[in-house]
């Protein structure tokens, strides 16, 4: 009885996301062609709206419902809001930097326990701005803010970061990578040295339309494991108002784990973006 009850309010809940997300997204062809930006500042948009680290200002909104675990029974889902801050050059450095904040507002894990999870923050300063190819070299740090032993990883946690991206007509591609290592925190948790590698890529179908693929690598220094998904989804970048938006859907699908990961899922996503914050200020 009591998993029938849970199994109903995920379907209940990704049911809701989703009829939203098809009712936004087919309600934005007359508000899209009533006061949209031209199709260049539109492209560019797309652009800025799924780069993991953006050079405009976004308020970031995701939801990942996994129905069903490896190594593990139950179902999970992560809710996070994600804020990405760049600063011009000569605000605090001689060039542009790049910033993504991420909360993990409620992460909630097979065994039905949901908690906050642990923020992260990465920090890019970009080298070779304004050309096709975009150069850049930073920081990542982890902070162990769960509210739950499970939801995160008990360590504070620094390591590089890096970033690339090709910006070649309607594509979008690109690598990000952050390798955060543990240097203090609970000493019954074990240590923590892992890389994650974020490939991106979006493809303009115009319109503001755009299909894309941003799965996560994971691989673990220190235990040999790795988590590799794939994915692939579907989006639109278009205005409300003056309010520039970006949603999008993306089934994935992890093609090769070590210990408990999601066997599948969706993620539901939705930005408010403004790339006029600095003009403003």
């Amino acid at each position: 009885m009591s998993e029938t009850r849970t199994h109903s309010k995920w379907a209940r809940k990704v049911s809701v996301l989703a009829v939203l997300l098809a009712v936004i997204i087919g309600a934005t062809r007359a508000l899209a062609d009533d006061d949209g930006p031209n199709a260049s500042a539109q492209a560019d948009l797309v652009k800025q709206a799924n780069a993991p680290i953006s050079s405009i200002f976004q308020v970031r909104l995701q939801d990942s419902y996994a129905p069903q675990f490896w190594d593990a029974q139950g179902r999970g889902n992560t809710f996070s809001v994600a804020v990405t801050m760049p600063l011009p050059a000569y605000r605090l450095l001689p060039f542009p930097q790049l910033s993504l904040l991420t909360l993990p507002v409620a992460v909630t894990l097979p065994d039905g326990v949901t908690g906050f999870g642990d923020v992260r923050f990465a920090d890019i300063a970009v080298l070779d701005p304004g050309h096709s190819v975009l150069f850049g070299l930073g920081f990542t740090l982890v902070f162990p803010t769960a509210s739950t032993a499970m939801a995160g990883q008990g360590k504070w946690q620094a390591g590089p970061a890096a970033a690339i991206a090709f910006l070649p007509e309607n594509w979008l591609l690109g690598m990000l990578a952050q390798n955060p290592i543990s240097f203090a925190g609970d000493r019954k948790r074990a240590d923590t040295n892992a890389l994650f590698l974020q490939p991106f890529a979006t493809y303009q179908l115009g319109r503001g339309w755009f299909i894309r693929s941003q799965p996560v690598l994971i691989f673990n220094w220190k235990t040999g494991k790795q988590v590799v998904p794939l994915d692939l989804g579907v989006g639109r970048v278009f205005r409300i108002g003056r309010q520039n938006v970006s949603v999008f859907v993306e089934p994935f699908w992890n093609i090769s784990h070590d210990g408990p990961a999601p066997r599948y899922g969706i993620t539901l996503g939705a930005a408010l973006l403004y790339p006029d914050f600095w003009r403003s200020r």
